[in-house]
């Protein structure tokens, strides 16, 4: 695994983490796919999925109304690690802490079809 998230000397991370139980659309040149966001912050987010990118891909990660470029920094195990290309910004950041709040104690099924919904999915 790569020092994706971490700043240099030691291992702490550069960007403060939300735990982030939302649903998420990537999209390469070629493909599109939905997956899970495990947690994120404004320099890049932890996704889980089958069929994500391979490490050096680039993509668009669509998380609600937020849209952020960003390089797979490393891909293992159906997860993978997304450097974003520009910080998010902070109004990004508290939007989706707001969809974070909001979407704690509904069931998985629930939360995707309510973010299926938003996405126009």
């Amino acid at each position: 695994m790569s020092i994706f998230g971490k700043s240099f000397g030691g291992g702490r991370r550069a960007a403060p983490r939300t735990d982030a139980p939302l649903i998420a659309v990537i999209t390469t040149l070629t493909e599109s796919h939905s997956v899970l966001v495990v947690d994120v912050s404004s320099t890049g987010a932890r996704l889980s999925g089958q069929l994500l990118p391979k490490m050096g891909a680039d993509l668009v990660v669509t998380i609600a109304e937020v849209r952020a470029f960003g390089t797979v920094a490393w891909s293992e195990h159906g997860e993978c690690g997304v450097t974003f290309d520009v910080p998010l910004s902070n109004g990004d950041v508290e939007r989706l802490k707001l969809r974070v709040s909001t979407a704690r104690g509904l069931p998985p099924e629930i939360r995707a079809a309510f973010d299926n919904w938003v996405m126009g999915c």
